[in-house]
């Protein structure tokens, strides 16, 4: 609580994050109806009955990118994660609209990897239960790295077969590591969580909206 104290921001952030996706959903989602960008229903692991638009990355990357800018000092490895969600989403578009093979869709997020990488974003070492806290040498830092963020990716995106469930995930995960930042004196890694939590939670309030006016007709 005393990191939160001296650094109101963290809550700013959310904020800022959870309002920007509540505004900029429903617009995203119109224009991808408007532009026949949707999941229909009876789709691979789709459990939804109505069409559901696609893009919804774009209003979650602005959502996570303007509280950034405002409150983040974007240098080294919050400018690499950011660049690399960037290149996540453009990934992530581009497929929304003509669809990707499989190997374009992996080499986009080992790209996003490696700029991330490229910043000093770097497991360094791991730790086994037995056996302690271990250290990679550099160049397995990296390769490391990659691999963990395109598995995480990769992850959140087998997630993707029911209405809220990733962004679901993606809040507690969220939510978690602002709460571990907080309490091991990391306020920035704490606000860059939040923010991601923020985001999430404001996609989710959408869906939930989006669910009950469908319920309706």
């Amino acid at each position: 609580m005393d990191t939160l104290r001296d650094n109101p921001e963290v809550i700013w952030g959310f904020l800022l994050a959870l309002a920007v996706v509540l505004l900029l959903t429903p617009g995203v989602g119109r224009f991808a109806r408007y532009i026949g960008v949707v999941d229909e229903p009876g789709e691979t692991r789709r459990v939804h009955t109505h069409p559901v638009p696609r893009l919804g990355g774009i209003a979650l990357l602005l959502g996570i990118f303007v509280p950034a800018l405002a409150f983040l000092d974007l240098e080294g490895p919050y400018r690499g994660i950011l660049l690399g969600a960037a290149i996540a989403t453009t990934v992530g578009a581009i497929d929304d609209f003509r669809g990707l093979p499989w190997w374009g869709k992996l080499g986009g997020q080992v790209a996003a990897g490696a700029v991330a990488v490229g910043f000093g974003v770097t497991v360094d070492r791991f730790t086994f239960p037995g056996f302690g806290s271990q250290e990679l040498p550099e160049w397995a830092a990296g390769a490391a790295t990659i691999v963990w963020v395109v598995a995480i990716m990769n992850m959140v995106n087998f997630l993707d077969g029911m209405d809220g469930l990733a962004a679901g995930i993606c809040a507690i995960a969220g939510s978690t590591f602002a709460i571990i930042g907080l309490s091991l004196g990391a306020p920035e890694a704490a606000l860059l969580s939040a923010i991601v939590a923020g985001a999430c939670f404001g996609f989710l309030q959408n869906e939930d909206k989006k669910r009950k006016e469908q319920k309706r007709e």
